[in-house]
């Protein structure tokens, strides 16, 4: 750059002489000195363009030095084929799994929804003490509102917003001609994709046209994905008349390609207007009602409008509903005043919703993070490749630096072999990681991950590997190119790589990759043992021999008195199939990450301000606990006669029991819901402590109610116990209810030990991929430690044949060699431990039943690494001994 510099100040000085010396000769000749200063710059040229012109040049001619140097990397890779294949090898194995990761972690926490202007999106939230029910409400029930509370809210938002809308995701039964499948459905109101900017692939969207009486909509956009897999792309579907949940509907149109919904965990397949809830959700409606909170809200902001503005301005508008609001809860002084003291936030909505970010964002940072552990220790040990090659061809980088090419030039020339490698790194690493996230995306077990998580790379997984590749290769190129450099202390016909030079530098990078590998093999064993605790762990019920499915009745247009006798039917052929001990049912199945809390009031307890009187509850069959294995401790189970025309009865778990009555027997206490003034539930039974919404969530306080009691009955979970070695029990299942109702579906057909699997997935995936990860980076340090004593007893050849010339035993030199290998792990080791102890607190929330700095764990890591380090140092040594010590003598 400075010598560029130099060239284009010469020049430039050099035409501002000439063109005063022509101007001269003419002011000379009589011509006016303006003039002639300016013809003279009309003859010579313009300055500035004639700089550019020269900067053209010198762009031309470092393009030819770099497709030189391209041509001359490439050739010298090509005469090294095996060379350049173990390290093309190496760097997509870590170019790769960070690419796979990093897809994986795009997709499902950073990539804005496919709609206009998503960073213009909010997502409203409204977080404090609420009476009444919540579905869908995350972890503070605060992100759903209800649908008064929307409208009102709206109806205020023109000032600051540009539109808001409200949505709702279920499950519907549809029907097409004579086949009914169970689909991904969303209520949405009339602005819904007027806000969003979705237009129409054909036919047209929903309107507020479409949002104006209860009932009186039935249309449908389809989505793009869903017209295409369901109806083959038909444009003659338009004003086709399908049926939803048993009541007719006409397609308006289909959704315009790439848009499934606002929640990019569950892609909606149908989008249906929010006055026809009733048909899509038949035991509640609930559009009318402020007690009921269920529908996402979000909005557009205006031109030049903040979230904090817009914020202040629904807030005024928000307190006056919260008074309109408390006038139907039923709320103690104190729970008003908080109420009333709610306060509305606007979050940033352009990322929609998403059951997996909560689930995903700390799993895959930690993988991530581990993979980026990896790649470094790849580029650690390809710079230790580069580092040997460079010793070899110090001879010829020394005769170029005598023959007058500068350092620079040749740093440059080498820092092109790295980028061609490190290019060739990224292509195979992008097979690698297409092949890698499409594995991973197949294990989810989330119905809608594979339509909405894709494993082909777009451009911004390209542009991340590409900058990966280009951050490799400038550090593992840099060193090893500076290091070949160097001048020579020793004469050049020495300059062999027998003196020398880089020892330090590639032993220093061994003690990295070992640092780095105990690093990840702890993290590899904390997360394998988190793991088997919560595998070992006795969750209160038997998951052997246990099948399970659903069904939901009232999709299909059953009353509740309808769905009751189907269930009561389905049980009692199920209980009689060969093979079967018994069978049952429930509302909420277990291990399915769902809950359904409420609120109770207890006979004779006084409960304290702010307590939490929201035990779990579920409706459950005759039968439920024997079939699921959970010891009754005292009282009964329900029983078929415990229906709507007996007393209310219920049976409570260990804690719950505890908690409200101590030591002495609740069997016979009674208890009743808040939202009433009775306690007129009796406590008949007491079960044993189990494990219900997750393997690792702590055991609840737990009510159960006869199913046959419940007011409505949505979506049910059968459950049949059968003789170990059943075969076909799922066929026969499904027979049954094909014999009760060809037109129900059947759906979640499992055993209940893979629905325990499922439910600790995301600890086995994470398990998984970092014992893989740990053992590719054990594996990459012992190549590295491998290469490095291979180096160095080459080096060291003339010496140890010396010795041995001298009579020194073969014993003794074989442990002067393995000193300097256990040097090098050592140190590593002890680096590596350090780390660990203040990294693995890090992931402490992911762990179970053990410490993030579990002596045994890291112990393990540190004797694995270390012996593995040995016996790659071990096999040079070894091999260093069987030399003849006349051959060693004569070695150059």
């Amino acid at each position: 750059m400075i010598r560029r510099r130099r060239a284009l100040d010469g020049l430039e000085q050099e035409m501002r002489d000439h063109i005063e010396r022509d101007a001269q000769e003419r002011i000379e000749r009589g011509v006016p000195p303006e003039e002639a200063r300016r013809q003279a710059r009309i003859a010579f040229g313009n300055v500035e363009l004639a700089r550019e012109d020269t900067r053209a040049v010198w762009v031309w001619r470092e393009l030819e030095v770099l497709l030189q140097d391209l041509r001359l990397g490439v050739r010298t890779l090509r005469r090294n084929l095996g060379f350049t294949t173990v390290i093309v090898l190496t760097l997509a194995l870590g170019i790769g799994a960070n690419t796979a990761i990093f897809s994986l972690l795009d997709q499902v926490l950073l990539r804005m929804l496919a709609v206009h202007g998503p960073a213009e999106l909010v997502l409203l939230e409204g977080p404090g003490p609420f009476q009444g029910s919540t579905r869908g409400g995350g972890t503070t029930g605060g992100e759903v509102f209800s649908v008064p509370m929307f409208r009102g809210l709206q109806a205020a938002s023109g000032s600051v917003l540009n539109g808001m809308l409200a949505r709702f995701g279920t499950r519907a039964t549809v029907t097409v001609g004579s086949a009914a499948e169970r689909v991904a459905t969303e209520l949405v109101s009339g602005d819904y994709f007027r806000i969003l900017g979705i237009g129409p692939a054909l036919g047209r969207t929903l309107g507020p046209e479409d949002d104006r009486a209860t009932g009186a909509h039935p249309v449908v956009v389809l989505s793009y994905g869903y017209w295409q897999g369901r109806f083959g792309g038909d444009a003659g579907v338009l004003e086709q008349a399908i049926r939803v949940n048993g009541h007719p509907m006409t397609i308006a149109g289909v959704a315009a390609p790439g848009f499934s919904g606002v929640d990019v965990s569950e892609p909606a397949d149908v989008f249906v207007p929010l006055m026809m809830k009733a048909e899509l959700t038949p035991t509640w409606n609930d559009l009318d009602s402020w007690r009921s909170r269920w529908v996402t809200v979000m909005g557009r902001l205006g031109p030049g409008v903040s979230r904090e503005r817009a914020a202040a301005a629904l807030n005024v508008t928000y307190r006056h509903l919260l008074h309109e609001d408390i006038e139907t809860a039923r709320l103690s002084s104190d729970e008003r005043t908080r109420f009333l003291d709610k306060t509305l936030f606007l979050n940033p909505g352009g990322r929609g919703l998403s059951r997996l970010r909560s689930q995903f964002a700390k799993p895959l940072t930690v993988l991530m993070s581990m993979v980026a552990l990896v790649l470094l220790i790849a580029c650690a040990n390809v710079a230790n490749l580069l580092l040997a090659r460079a010793v070899v061809e110090r001879r010829d980088i020394a005769v170029r630096l005598a023959l007058g090419a500068g350092r620079l030039r040749v740093v440059r020339q080498r820092l092109t072999e790295s980028f061609v490698l490190a290019a060739g790194g990224a292509l195979v690493g992008l097979l690698f990681a297409w092949w890698t996230t499409r594995v991973l995306i197949d294990l989810l077990p989330f119905d809608g991950a594979s339509r909405t998580l894709s494993s082909t790379p777009d451009l911004r997984v390209a542009v991340f590997a590409t900058g990966v590749a280009t951050a490799t290769a400038l550090v593992f190129g840099l060193a090893p190119a500076l290091q070949a450099t160097r001048p020579l202390s020793t004469p050049m016909n020495e300059a062999t790589g027998t003196g020398p030079g880089t020892g330090g530098v590639r032993k220093g990078l061994v003690v990295a990759q070992v640092a780095l590998s105990v690093l990840l093999l702890a993290g590899a064993g904390l997360f394998a043992r988190s793991l088997y605790n919560l595998r070992t762990l006795d969750p209160g019920f038997v998951s052997d021999d246990l099948l399970q499915f659903s069904v939901d009745p009232a999709l299909s247009g059953y009353s509740r008195e309808r769905s009751l006798e189907l269930v009561r039917m389905l049980r009692e052929q199920l209980g009689a199939l060969p093979g079967v001990t018994s069978a049952s049912m429930a509302d909420v199945a277990a291990m399915s990450r769902s809950r359904w809390q409420s609120t109770v009031r207890v006979q004779g307890y006084e409960s304290q301000q702010g307590e939490n009187m929201n035990p779990t509850v579920t409706s459950v069959g005759s039968g439920y606990f024997a079939t699921m294995g959970i010891p009754l401790l005292m009282g009964r189970e329900f029983r078929p006669s415990d229906d709507d025309r007996a007393p209310l009865v219920a049976v409570v778990n260990e804690t719950m029991a505890k908690y409200f009555w101590g030591d002495e027997s609740p069997i016979g206490r009674r208890f009743g819901w808040a939202g009433g003034m009775d306690t007129d539930i009796e406590v008949v039974g007491v079960v044993a402590d189990s494990k219900f919404t997750s393997i690792r969530d702590e055991i609840p306080r737990f009510v159960y109610v006869p199913l046959m009691q419940a007011e409505q009955v949505d979506k049910v979970t059968f459950y049949a116990r059968h003789r170990p070695g059943t075969d076909r029990l799922s066929s026969a299942a499904g027979q049954v209810l094909q014999r009760l109702d060809p037109n129900l579906p059947i759906f979640d057909m499992r055993t209940m030990a893979a629905q325990v699997d499922e439910s600790l997935f995301l600890e086995r995936l994470v398990a998984s991929l970092s014992i893989l990860f740990g053992g590719l980076a054990t594996m990459l340090a012992a190549v590295g430690l491998y290469g490095v004593m291979s180096y160095t007893v080459s080096c060291r050849t003339r010496e140890i044949g010396l010795r041995m010339a001298l009579g020194a035993e073969r014993a003794a030199l074989l442990r002067m060699v393995l000193g300097d290998a256990i040097v090098v792990a050592v140190a590593g080791i002890l680096l590596g431990l350090s780390a660990a102890l203040a990294l693995t607190r890090l992931v402490e929330s992911q762990l179970f039943g053990l410490s993030p700095t579990d002596p045994m764990t890291l112990g393990g890591a540190a004797t694995v690494l270390g012996g593995i380090a040995l016996l790659a140092a071990y096999l040079p040594a070894r091999r260093a001994m069987q030399v003849d010590p006349m051959r060693a003598l004569r070695c150059d």
